[in-house]
């Protein structure tokens, strides 16, 4: 489940950018639907992942944890891609 997390959440920032490059009204509506997407359930296959790691005896953060990576990008790019999203509609 981590490394879909990852997946997801790089899946969300190529819609991210083709979003952000793309004119066309509904090519946006639809590459911003599928960012938001993508990042949500990116953040809660992380989330679910971790919870499983904790439940097994801890949270490994000195090595490569797609769960916890995946998770945070996620977390991070969809509260920026919104804040982004709002200034963009705004002026």
């Amino acid at each position: 489940m981590g490394m879909m997390s990852l997946l997801l959440t790089v899946v969300g920032i190529v819609a991210m950018l083709v979003h952000y490059a793309l004119s066309t009204m509904p090519a946006v509506i639809v590459t911003g639907i599928l960012t938001t997407v993508a990042f949500v359930v990116a953040y809660v296959l992380g989330t679910v992942d971790m919870k499983r790691q904790s439940a097994k005896g801890g949270i490994r953060t000195d090595m490569f944890n797609p769960a916890l990576l995946g998770h945070g990008m996620s977390g991070t790019l969809l509260v920026v891609g919104a804040i982004m999203c709002v200034i963009a509609n705004v002026m």
